[in-house]
């Protein structure tokens, strides 16, 4: 049921059916979906992670190449920050006015995805920790400098 529940907003957004909302509200929800999806992507592969299984993380790749596949562009629509929606998103307000550094940051963490992907389908323990926590890398240079604090 968990694995279920987990799809439904990939799925979703996958698809295209929310990411293209007209309504800021909307548009923070599926963003919200979208990190909520990798983030327990990244969980699930830290625990394979640690006592690596072949199997186990070419299924963790496969859900992770298909939320990275989701064109996340739509998902920073103009006016959805906190400082738009205070309380409701922690997307700072830079990430409009520094939107080619924000792009480098999406593109990296991306590219180091791309190789959680590849290590884990060559069954590669070593190459698919390291990966992993060079994706997480990306993921704490975009919150250091994108993300309100908790």
């Amino acid at each position: 049921m968990r694995k279920i529940l987990l799809a439904l907003p990939v799925a979703a957004l996958a698809l295209g059916t929310v990411a293209y909302a007209s309504d800021a509200k909307d548009v923070l929800e599926a963003r919200e979906a979208y990190f909520k999806s990798l983030g327990k992507s990244m969980k699930a592969m830290m625990g394979v992670a640690k006592s690596f299984d072949a199997e186990a993380a070419k299924a963790e790749a496969a859900n992770l190449e298909k939320i990275l596949a989701t064109d996340a562009g739509p998902l920073f629509a103009p006016g959805t920050s906190s400082t738009d929606f205070p309380g409701e998103t922690e997307a700072k307000a830079s990430i409009w006015s520094n939107m080619d550094d924000f792009g480098a940051k999406g593109k990296a963490m991306h590219e180091a995805g791309a190789q959680v992907i590849a290590a884990a389908n060559a069954g590669d323990a070593a190459a698919f920790g390291a990966a992993l926590q060079k994706m997480g890398g990306t993921c704490k240079a975009c919150h250091d400098d994108y993300r309100e604090e908790d």
